[in-house]
């Protein structure tokens, strides 16, 4: 039986992986191959378009909770746009 400690270790793991994002470029990419645009990004994740095309300059880096959220974002338009 796994301890509550490695349970947690292993969720936070998890948690770094889910936050993993494509290069800066390859984001913008990914975005606009979707037609969406910026204030589209903006609004689904609670932040300003700047702050959206300062991640896809790679000019800042979202926390955690938000980078988790731009994957799984991410991934779903990369998907419905193939």
């Amino acid at each position: 039986m796994e301890t509550y400690a490695a349970a947690v270790a292993h969720g936070l793991a998890d948690r770094v992986r889910a936050s993993q994002l494509p290069p800066p470029p390859e984001r913008a990419k990914i975005r606009q191959s979707s037609g969406a645009s910026l204030r589209d990004f903006a609004e689904e994740l609670g932040v300003s378009p700047m702050t959206v095309l300062r991640w896809e300059q790679g000019k800042s880096r979202p926390r955690m909770r938000r980078a988790i959220a731009y994957r799984r974002l991410l991934d779903a338009v990369k998907e419905a746009a193939a």
